[in-house]
């Protein structure tokens, strides 16, 4: 399939003289249904003064078909509320050409907006280091501190989304949809990608049926519920030195649990590694105080996550035979998936309290 042309809505945002160059950049979307562009840009306010300016990086994005609105709307409204409240590591949408309160256009079936290139790699892996894991857990807890503020949505409480949603998960799963699961894995689609897939059905479907009742009681709670990200995991983090200079990617941000967003990040940095996962959690804390009954939640999202996100690779990939993109990268994670499921969980128990 062709790469779509990405300079008229470029051009919405940017004069198209002042482009230097656009990279596509392919899957740096991830698996979402975006595609991206890194754009370098003479600086827009001062190339309306007529004055020379140093390129400027910017990021377009071709938000997925069928994406509301309401909802790109909401996720910038939250994006510019945290950023004035003095964060400098989200990225935050340019407002268009023509209309100063739009930050994204409609082009054809698609919402493309643009935000400035935060600076930075995903190296944590690459050179795991306290600093690096501590900083990384305090920029976290930054944004949910702020964002908890959201004008919109500031004191709520309910039972947690990612909780109800996991429950209806695992009854369906457990209800007779694993069996359509395993019997599409059985089919077989790649040597590689069906080994994996078998070793990961197995030892998922092991860990499923213990997650009902924890998920039962701990959707029953009413928790505090606020703007969280949803996808925030080691590919997601910019790091320059052991600082964090960018948290990017927020396509799956809506009002949740802000503990999911803390299992999800403690489970892709550093697994099932038990001091470092409570370094992990002291430093956060440090800024947001976490319960014992939060702690539970977390360890109860992080587990229930890593079930149903393995078995979630294999609907997608066997029952609704999605195009996922190239090969490698999925292999990739679910080795990592596999990794975390080899492993006994070793931590207190799942249990939510309502004390």
């Amino acid at each position: 399939m062709a790469s779509p042309d990405p300079r008229p809505a470029l051009a919405e945002f940017l004069p198209l003289e002042s482009i230097q160059l656009i990279e596509p950049l392919a899957s740096a979307g991830g698996w979402s249904g975006s595609i991206l562009w890194r754009v370098h840009a003479g600086d827009r306010s001062a190339l309306g003064a007529g004055l020379a300016t140093s390129p400027r990086l910017y990021c377009l994005r071709r938000w997925p078909a069928g994406t509301d609105p309401e909802r790109l709307a909401f996720i910038h409204n939250v994006l510019t509320h945290v950023a004035a409240s003095g964060i400098d590591f989200v990225p935050v949408p340019m407002p268009t050409r023509s209309v100063s309160e739009a930050a994204f256009v409609r082009r054809n079936e698609y919402l493309w907006d643009l935000s400035p290139w935060l600076p930075g790699t995903a190296a944590y892996h690459a050179h795991p280091k306290r600093e690096r894991l501590a900083a990384a857990m305090r920029a976290l807890a930054r944004f949910h501190q702020v964002a908890a503020g959201f004008p919109r949505e500031r004191a709520s409480l309910g039972p947690a989304p990612a909780v109800i949603e996991r429950l209806q998960q695992v009854r369906l799963l457990l209800s007779g949809d694993i069996e359509r699961i395993a019997a599409a894995v059985h089919a077989g689609r790649d040597a590689a990608l069906d080994l994996r897939a078998s070793r990961v059905l197995a030892l998922a479907r092991d860990r499923l049926s213990p997650l009902l009742a924890p998920l039962e009681l701990a959707s029953s709670l009413a928790i505090p519920l606020s703007p969280a990200i949803r996808d925030i995991h080691h590919d997601h983090v910019l790091f320059t030195g052991d600082e964090v200079t960018g948290l990017v990617d927020y396509g799956a941000l809506r009002i949740d649990t802000p503990l999911a967003d803390i299992a999800r990040l403690v489970g892709s940095l550093v697994a099932d590694d038990k001091q470092a996962r409570e370094f992990a959690l002291a430093a956060y804390a440090k800024i947001r105080p976490l319960a014992d009954q939060d702690r539970r939640f977390i360890d109860l999202l992080d587990q229930s996550g890593l079930v149903l996100g393995g078995l979630n690779w294999l609907r997608w990939l066997y029952v609704e035979r999605r195009d996922m993109g190239p090969l490698p990268p999925i292999l990739r994670r679910l080795d990592e998936i596999l990794a975390r499921l080899i492993t006994p969980p070793n931590r207190h128990d799942n249990r939510c309290t309502a004390d």
